[in-house]
């Protein structure tokens, strides 16, 4: 039978502990990084970051989402296990040719590593892939002690060894994605671990598992996870496209360090109310205005903090500029607030997605993150187009896009339907 996740605050516990972690990690990347690594080489290195994703954004994007909606009520985890490592092995060629146009694009940033930039890239994917399919099912059955190791062990490969092996390779820029591809190894490697329980073959007796819907299997959650993909990338590209990589290098440790600040907290958030959600949603008569308000008061609660962190962050960061920044990345204080703005913006999306899956409205997910996701780019390459200081300033504004367009969107497709229930 399924397991019970631990009392609600015995589970806040090694969520934030591995949160805390990680942004503990991202606070001494930015001192390694800016002490190691020039910016020139930096700006192409955070363009390869932005493509290392590809595979649990985009091409495993839909079986990332239904292993999180289904995993904690299965009546057979190994069973699942099983289909799901057979649906990743599956799309193996389709990441493959994701990797080769990704690496023929970076390349030209990075001329005559086109070979290596593929195969660093098409491993990096593929592993990643495979430690976050772990960790949704961890974090899906509470499991939240297991996912903390996994999480930390991510977070101490990422900072440490791409830059340690540049450096022991005497600059050699090939030796960051080759490190970053090590990483995504470990990283898979402790999240098999992690499910070793469900590793036996699953008993003739058990239930057959749930087959994988055409809503989380065919393209809806492929074109939708590649417009968040291309959303969380696309001002490292627009960045060094406008302003050259010297910029793009100040950019992405600037927000590599407000990043990890937004995004850990909206794994905390994530994680600790996503299952109340969705146990919610599949209560037998859902209270879909309760849903929804529960829902906001989520997102208004993780927007309030994450911004005043990111505040806090840049407010501080001119005298970190010796002790933990290198005099070097001074010019990248000015992107701390601005990139962070528009991390919380992307992560904002999440608990509207969330409310529609948990209200069991997947297909409305496509109207309502694609419009918002072509204001969002449409808005950043128009800024972009009329110089660094429209563009900082429409990232600063972009927290409020989820509020204007997104969730009036979402709540609608949601209500909509409790109004449709009741009058059947």
């Amino acid at each position: 039978m399924p397991s019970t996740p631990a009392p609600s605050r015995l589970r806040l516990i090694p969520i934030a502990l591995a949160q805390a972690f990680g942004v503990g990690c991202g606070v001494a990347g930015v001192k390694v990084n800016s002490s190691l690594v020039p910016p020139e080489v930096l700006g192409v290195y955070g363009v390869f970051l932005t493509l290392a994703p590809v595979g649990m954004w985009v091409v495993h994007a839909g079986l990332m989402k239904f292993t999180v909606r289904h995993w904690a009520a299965t009546a057979s985890r190994p069973a699942l296990l099983a289909v799901v490592t057979r649906a990743w092995a599956r799309r193996l060629p389709w990441l493959g040719l994701a990797a080769a146009i990704g690496a023929g694009a970076l390349a030209a940033l990075n001329p005559g590593q086109s070979l290596a930039l593929g195969a660093a890239l098409f491993a990096a994917a593929a592993l990643l892939s495979a430690s976050a399919l772990a960790q949704a099912a961890l974090q899906a059955e509470g499991a939240h002690w297991r996912d903390s190791v996994v999480s930390m062990g991510l977070s101490v490969s990422r900072t440490f060894l791409p830059p340690s092996l540049y450096v022991l390779s005497a600059g050699a820029i090939g030796a960051l994605w080759g490190g970053f591809a090590v990483h995504a190894l470990l990283g898979a490697g402790l999240g098999a671990l992690a499910l070793r329980r469900y590793w036996q073959k699953p008993a003739e007796t058990n239930p057959a598992p749930p087959v994988i819907a055409a809503a989380y299997g065919g393209p809806l959650f492929i074109a939708l996870a590649a417009a968040g993909w291309v959303l969380a990338g696309l001002n490292r590209w627009i960045v060094a496209g406008f302003f050259g990589p010297v910029e793009a290098g100040y950019f992405t440790l600037a927000g590599g360090a407000a990043l990890v600040i937004a995004s850990s907290l909206g794994a905390v958030f994530m994680q600790y109310f996503q299952p109340g959600i969705f146990a919610l949603g599949d209560h037998p008569t859902p209270d879909r205005t309760q849903l929804a308000a529960r829902v906001d008061r989520m997102a208004l609660a993780y927007g309030g903090t994450a911004l005043a962190a990111v505040a806090g962050l840049a407010a501080l960061a001119p005298w970190l500029v010796g002790p933990l920044i290198h005099p070097g990345y001074r010019a990248a204080l000015p992107w701390i607030l601005p990139a962070g703005c528009f991390g919380v913006a992307l992560i904002t999306l999440q608990f509207y997605q969330t409310l529609l899956l948990a209200g069991k409205r997947e297909r409305a997910c496509g109207p309502v993150e694609l419009t918002t996701a072509a204001v969002l780019a449409g808005g950043c390459l128009a800024a972009a187009s009329a110089g660094p200081t429209w563009f900082t300033r429409w990232l600063l504004v972009t927290p409020l896009v989820p509020w204007v367009l997104t969730r009036p969107m979402a709540r609608g497709y949601v209500l909509r339907a409790e109004v449709m229930g009741r009058r059947s």
